[in-house]
């Protein structure tokens, strides 16, 4: 819940300061993107990712990001009469991640009208990994996780996606991100909305 909170809170700052700029350099003659993106991730793990773009000639980027990945839900409601379920229990989380990190990148239109490009980024990271056990609720059926370790690792992120500028200000992307580390790796797919200065026509 802290993780969900933190990153609306940093989704409606980003989309603010986007914005701010956006009114700035609107209707100015530049060959720069600065626009942020909140992306919904999918996969072997599921969670969110926030990250702020700066694209030199609308070429080359630099991100930094934000993201919040858990492998499974975070309360399960036991249905058998009392009793747990191992089914159950499997379904609860064993490892929630925060992840920071910088990623730089190419941009290639695949269009004329610039319409749809291709990005492919790439770049470092600090995750936080929580790890989680199973302890019942007092008075309820329900399992919830409980934080049991806490680690700092090294990460490296590839990420490659699909953009759509439909506005000045607006647009979606999608594609799939990989997140790496020394024991385990996260394969998610994202779908997301960019807002700010995504195009220069």
């Amino acid at each position: 819940m802290k993780n969900l909170v933190l990153l609306l809170i940093l989704a409606f700052t980003s989309l603010f300061s986007s914005a701010q700029f956006s009114n700035n350099w609107l209707g100015t003659e530049n060959k720069h993107l600065l626009y942020s993106n909140v992306d919904l991730m999918v996969g072997n793990s599921s969670g969110g990712n926030l990250g702020m773009s700066f694209v030199y000639n609308c070429k080359y980027s630099v991100e930094f990001g934000y993201s919040a990945i858990s492998n499974q839900f975070n309360s399960i409601p036991i249905l058998k009469s009392g009793n747990k379920s191992e089914d159950a229990e499997n379904l609860i989380p064993s490892e929630l991640m925060d992840n920071f990190n910088l990623m730089v990148g190419r941009h290639f239109n695949l269009n004329h009208k610039k319409t749809i490009r291709f990005v492919i980024q790439g770049g470092p990271g600090v995750s936080i990994i929580r790890e989680a056990s199973n302890s019942p609720t007092a008075g309820f059926k329900n399992y919830e996780p409980t934080i049991t370790s806490k680690t700092k690792d090294f990460s490296v992120i590839l990420n490659s996606k699909f953009e759509f500028p439909i506005i000045d200000l607006l647009g979606f992307s999608a594609g799939p991100t990989l997140v790496m580390n020394h024991d385990k790796s996260y394969l998610t797919f994202c779908v997301g909305i960019m807002y700010g200065i995504i195009t220069t026509d």
